[in-house]
């Protein structure tokens, strides 16, 4: 009997061309081991009531809104492009810290790895990583496999 090494591949999503490209490796890793996806997009309310709103919930309802309609369509796209190439994906919307959502959703659901975009900048305290995706290596006790 043969076991898979990823039978459930979780990926975070933004809508970002470093998104797609981690959309495109899981697809391509579902193929190669038969497995499942779980396409990810997490919303930080708070995060947005900080940094862009003066601190009140109502200033950034409208932000919160389009956000999350253009979420459903990023999860969308990304579910039918690997349902197109014959991979079993679903697509969860999740609101909270991005970090924590992702590593959540990713023990719930037994996600054998997680796959993930970075926004590298050159002038970022880790060159080489977005800080969110440095965070996430840091924490994760997955394998995390990270697509620019």
């Amino acid at each position: 009997m043969t076991s898979t090494i990823f039978r459930r591949i979780l990926v975070g999503v933004d809508g970002s061309q470093t998104s797609r490209s981690a959309c495109e490796m899981a697809v391509g890793l579902a193929l190669a081991f038969r497995s499942a996806v779980r396409f990810v997009c997490v919303i930080d309310e708070a995060r947005l009531v900080s940094d862009f709103s003066m601190g009140t919930k109502r200033d950034v309802g409208n932000v919160v809104e389009c956000l999350t309609a253009a979420a459903h369509d990023v999860l969308e796209e990304a579910r039918q492009r690997a349902s197109s190439a014959g991979v079993e994906a679903d697509a969860v919307l999740l609101e909270g810290d991005v970090v924590d959502r992702i590593l959540e959703a990713a023990a719930e659901w037994r996600a054998d790895i997680i796959v993930a975009g970075t926004h590298a900048r050159p002038q970022s305290l880790h060159p080489s990583l977005g800080s969110k995706v440095y965070e996430l290596l840091r924490r994760s006790t997955l394998p995390v496999l990270v697509c620019r």
